[in-house]
């Protein structure tokens, strides 16, 4: 087997040559710029409210309001341990957002957070949700 010096080391012609050729344009194809695929970040957008309503009535509202809304998936009501607060969650059925809705009477307080993955489309939900559920508060 025919064998050529270069730069020090021996390098065999033939099969291994074409094998070295062909891990080296291998690892040039893999040098290339990584593509950013980190996940985009969620965001959020809140407010609050004054509420003297009971905790009832505001549960039985946002329940209501929600469902109207699309927000018809993965619901949830979570009772403090006193039983005199909660927090109303569920999903968009159809879109990327999410609703959370904390009543706390005690605090005289509603608070409202809408979350999703894309700004523009979890800002319009948040919009429409907190216009249906405060009115012009």
């Amino acid at each position: 087997m025919e064998t050529l010096q270069k730069t020090g080391s021996l390098l065999r012609t033939g099969s291994l040559l074409k094998t070295g050729s062909l891990v080296k344009s291998l690892a040039q194809s893999l040098i290339t710029p990584a593509e950013d695929t980190a996940p985009a970040a969620p965001v959020v957008y809140t407010t609050a409210i004054r509420s003297t309503g009971s905790l009832g009535e505001s549960l039985t509202g946002i329940s209501l309001l929600a469902t109207q809304l699309g927000f018809t998936h993965a619901t949830e009501t979570l009772y403090a341990a006193d039983c005199h607060s909660a927090a109303f969650h569920a999903d968009h059925a159809i879109r990327a957002v999410s609703l959370a809705v904390e009543c706390n009477p005690r605090q005289q307080t509603v608070s409202l957070a809408v979350s999703g993955l894309e700004t523009q489309d979890t800002f319009d939900t948040f919009q429409a949700v907190a216009s249906a559920l405060f009115g012009d508060c």
